[in-house]
């Protein structure tokens, strides 16, 4: 069975040895060990409950309940850009005419833009290369959905997910070597370094407040806007199945789309409903359920077959112990689907 939970301090080594495998590009989840600690520091004190909405975070392990092996981590981020504001970049069409020579200039600019500060953001969803293909990063995915359907307070009304950007084979990002790069001095790894590290201050400080047209960018630039890494494609059809859409945001660094969705209308939110837990065996039939405890200093969720009826939620024995539960204690679920 697998469990999604709170991070624990002792998940130090682990963390660390999958951010490695992962390799750079993933800038909420570096292979920096200071970083990887103030995040465990952090996770622990929100699920606590000692957090501000400004500090919280809320990361999450997947973990086997056989072997105590970890074997990914998601995220869910209250309240983004504090202090300095969250950045993007949107798309707006311009369109301006002259009489005197009759002509319509109709063209595409990036004008930078703090919409979504103080938003919710998914992110930091990254599972072991060898479980790519084995549900792990779905369940995960939902995990976040789940924990925010538990605990919707804790969250803004509307939440966001970032897209990585669309690199080449040599790993460079052509948005970034000819915008970004001329700006910041840097390469985009070292760039992508300093942010997951100390932040988005620099960019607040250096990143340019003018429109860009498209038109002054070399077409390989062009091509990025809004185009996600090659690896991102399932975790882009992920978020379309759960209602995200794309409203022209786009990240400054590397151009990657940026998208959106009201907290109520997400799938596995709108669709999951609480009931009382009641332990026993069920039908060998009955479909699998995401189950969710809804104590937010011991969350957990599993992913079990359960059966609804009039009087709560049947599920085994083995199930409510992996969800610290007793019967007669509420819990959210969901139908896990494929």
């Amino acid at each position: 069975m697998w469990i999604v939970r709170p991070v624990k301090t002792d998940d130090i080594d682990a963390l660390f040895a999958l951010a490695e495998a992962l390799g750079p590009g993933m800038t909420t989840f570096p292979a920096n060990r200071d970083t990887l600690s103030a995040k465990i520091e952090a996770a622990v004190a929100s699920f606590a409950g000692t957090a501000s909405r400004q500090d919280a975070q809320y990361l999450m392990a997947l973990e086997d309940a056989e072997t105590g092996t970890l074997l990914g981590v998601s995220a869910v981020y209250p309240q983004i850009g504090h202090p300095f504001g969250f950045f993007s970049y949107h798309v707006d069409r311009l369109v301006n005419h002259s009489s005197q020579i009759g002509f319509d200039l109709d063209c595409t600019v990036l004008n930078l833009s703090n919409a979504y500060t103080g938003l919710t953001e998914i992110g930091t969803l990254a599972v072991r290369p060898d479980l790519r293909k084995g549900g792990a990063g779905r369940l995960l995915a939902r995990a976040r959905y789940m924990l925010m359907a538990c605990f919707p307070a804790l969250f803004a009304d509307r939440v966001i997910a970032e897209m990585r950007g669309w690199q080449n084979q040599q790993g460079d990002n052509p948005f970034w070597s000819a915008v970004g790069e001329k700006f910041f001095r840097m390469d985009f790894a070292s760039a992508d370094r300093v942010s997951a590290t100390k932040g988005a201050e620099f960019i607040a400080n250096l990143m340019p407040k003018f429109p860009i047209y498209l038109d002054l960018l070399p077409e390989d630039a062009r091509a990025c806007i809004g185009k996600p890494h090659d690896t991102s494609a399932i975790a882009m059809a992920m978020l379309t199945e759960e209602g995200f859409r794309f409203e022209n945001y786009i990240d400054v660094f590397d151009a990657g789309p940026q998208v959106i969705a009201p907290l109520a209308r997400i799938r596995t939110v709108a669709d999951s409903a609480e009931a009382a837990l009641r332990i026993g065996s069920p039908d060998p039939l009955a479909a699998e359920r995401l189950v969710a405890s809804t104590r937010l200093g011991d969350f957990r969720i599993v992913r079990v077959k359960a059966a609804v009826d009039d009087d709560g939620l049947v599920v085994s024995a083995e199930a409510a112990a992996a969800l610290k539960c007793s019967a007669g204690d509420l819990v959210r679920h969901v139908t896990a689907g494929k």
